[in-house]
């Protein structure tokens, strides 16, 4: 990696990042020609600060310049940044702590890069200073680092235990950035744009791609998107951008706002610049994704843009993905349910599928995603749990099944719904239940529970509670119609608002869920208490619209009486 952006040194000084606090402010530009002095800079600062070769670090991987350049800091030193989650507002305090003192003693790590978001909190750990903002050693060559040398330990998402860290050795990371680049074609001319945190690994490993291939990299923070998802659409139009990275939930979360526009709102937009949206990270809602093109595609947003791919932390990131002049297609799975194409299997992996009896798969059959080869890791960062098996493959915890030499994922293991010998999966229930319009998406968890099919659902408003059994009777009707599934009227349950865990990279914690409904922790919903989460949620809609109409009416080169109102 340090090889890599010691040749941005000779990229074109136009070339480079562009930081945006959100869609409406100037970003700062940083050239790519400026990276290998920022980096030694912030090396000579780390050092000054007793950073030694071998210290261990976490990195609470903000998205700011100077913690971007204190991982490449880290590296140049030689020391081993360990990338978290930093502490989010819908976080407890104590619980952050918790989370950071279990890195800390799991993985002997004293140090903590010391990022905004950590003011404020008292912890048993050494902080230290970012870099200044800026600084740079004129004339720097970063040194070579070994294809062995650990860059950074990354973590898997958490869905169903605590985080396994994840050793990205420099091989590996180089090796996965040029098996993208080189699969997706990027060139120094394209214009790539994310929102997604750094601290996930589709969020820096799709930054890193731009740097392998001198691409201009345009980065917004996450809020901005939940916040202004119109503005997103608008930054992907104006500032032309070639190629983006997103998980399924911003289709979703996007069609909110998109539904409430008429056309000619939507006239100003033009996306055909736009060939290339990596799609992954969850299941992907194949209605909403149609619907989504199907509204934009006046815009000349093409459907062949959107790329299903399926990758995870333990290979760096992408194994799979449809090809650049490939449209996704959806075909009837073996549960009958219908399944979208991730794509063929990057040529550097060997990927096989595996049934519950044991025997490799067939065609068309459902089983375990087998793993081999590639970026894969060797094992999982100082943990005795096993990566890989006898004969290399790695035992990925995901179903699916092969068709046409193409992969297709259907779900998790511990999310398979088994009902008379036929699998289904709990994507498939809540993809049904929030088709419903009293139904808050991505706010439902489908589970087992002693043969059981447990319905747990978030409902958009109060008149809901007051025609219970008719709304339930819907949500059952719904699931037999899209699965072929009779659900008991009394499984289905109403629940108060923010109780359904999810993961740093968005996941539901579904067995988190299913323990506490065990437990009797789910707190079900009441015409009162559900009209108090409204006023709450309401309470913070308003105030991010007004924050919206205010960065509009501000945004350099636009008159605020171009604002498009607050839709909260």
């Amino acid at each position: 990696m340090l090889d890599l952006l010691q040749r941005l040194e000779s990229a074109a000084p136009e070339r480079g990042l562009y930081l945006h606090e959100d869609y409406r402010s100037a970003p700062t530009f940083i050239p790519y020609t400026e990276f290998p002095a920022r980096v030694a800079a912030c090396a000579e600062h780390l050092r000054a600060r007793g950073v030694q070769r071998g210290t261990r670090v976490i990195l609470p991987f903000e998205t700011d310049e100077r913690v971007l350049f204190s991982l490449f800091g880290l590296m140049e030193v030689g020391a081993l940044p360990l990338s978290v989650k930093p502490h989010l507002p819908t976080t407890g305090r104590q619980g952050y702590r918790d989370f950071l003192e279990r890195i800390s003693q799991r993985y002997g790590a004293s140090r903590i890069l010391d990022v905004p978001s950590l003011k404020g909190l008292e912890l048993p750990l050494e902080r230290v200073p970012l870099p200044p903002a800026g600084a740079r050693v004129e004339g720097a060559r970063l040194r070579t680092a070994s294809e062995d040398e650990l860059a950074f330990v990354q973590f898997s998402s958490g869905s169903t235990s605590f985080p396994k860290g994840v050793p990205i050795t420099q091989r590996n990371l180089v090796a996965n950035l040029g098996m993208i680049v080189h699969h997706d074609g990027m060139t120094p001319e394209d214009r790539v744009a994310s929102w997604l945190p750094l601290f996930h690994d589709m969020g820096l490993i799709g930054l890193m791609t731009c740097f392998y291939a001198g691409s201009d990299a345009y980065l917004t923070q996450p809020m901005s998107f939940l916040m202004d998802p119109m503005g997103w659409l608008e930054s992907l139009s104006e500032r032309r951008i070639t190629s983006s990275v997103i998980p399924n939930f911003a289709i979703d979360y996007s069609l909110k706002t998109l539904n409430e526009l008429e056309p000619e709102e939507l006239a100003h937009l033009d996306l055909s610049a736009l060939r290339t949206v990596h799609l992954a990270s969850e299941p992907i809602n194949i209605p909403n994704l149609k619907r989504f093109t199907e509204q934009l595609a006046p815009q000349g947003l093409r459907r062949s843009a959107f790329k299903p791919c399926y990758g995870m932390a333990e290979a760096v990131l992408m194994v799979t993905c449809m090809g650049r002049e490939e449209d996704w297609r959806v075909v009837t799975g073996p549960s009958g349910q219908p399944a979208i194409s991730v794509g063929r299997p990057l040529r550097e992996f060997d990927v096989r599928l595996r049934a519950e009896n044991g025997r490799l798969c067939d065609e068309r059959e459902l089983g375990e995603i087998e793993l081999r080869g590639g970026s894969l890791a060797p094992e999982y960062f100082e943990d005795e749990r096993p990566l890989r098996g006898e004969e290399g493959f790695y035992a990925t915890g995901d179903l699916g099944f092969v068709q046409d030499g193409e992969l297709f994922i259907t779900g998790r293991i511990g999310d398979r719904i088994k009902i008379n010998g036929q699998s289904y999966f709990s994507a498939d229930f809540e993809q049904a239940i929030e088709r419903l319009p009293f139904i808050r998406t991505g706010r439902t968890a489908v589970f087992q529970d002693q043969g059981r099919v447990v319905v747990l659902a978030e409902a958009r408003h109060p008149a809901v509670l007051a025609r219970r059994a008719h709304s339930q009777r819907q949500v059952c009707a719904a699931i037999l119609e899209a699965v072929g599934v009779t659900v008991s009227q009394e499984d289905v349950l109403f629940i108060r608002y923010g109780q359904l865990p999810k993961t740093s990279s968005g996941k539901l914690q579904r067995r988190a869920i299913a323990e506490a409904h065990a437990r009797g922790h789910i707190r079900l919903a009441t015409p009162l208490g559900l009209h108090a989460d409204l006023l709450k949620l309401r309470a913070r809609r308003l105030v991010h619209g007004s924050l919206r109409v205010l960065s509009q009416g501000l945004g350099r080169g636009r008159e605020a009486a171009h604002a498009r109102p607050a839709r909260g």
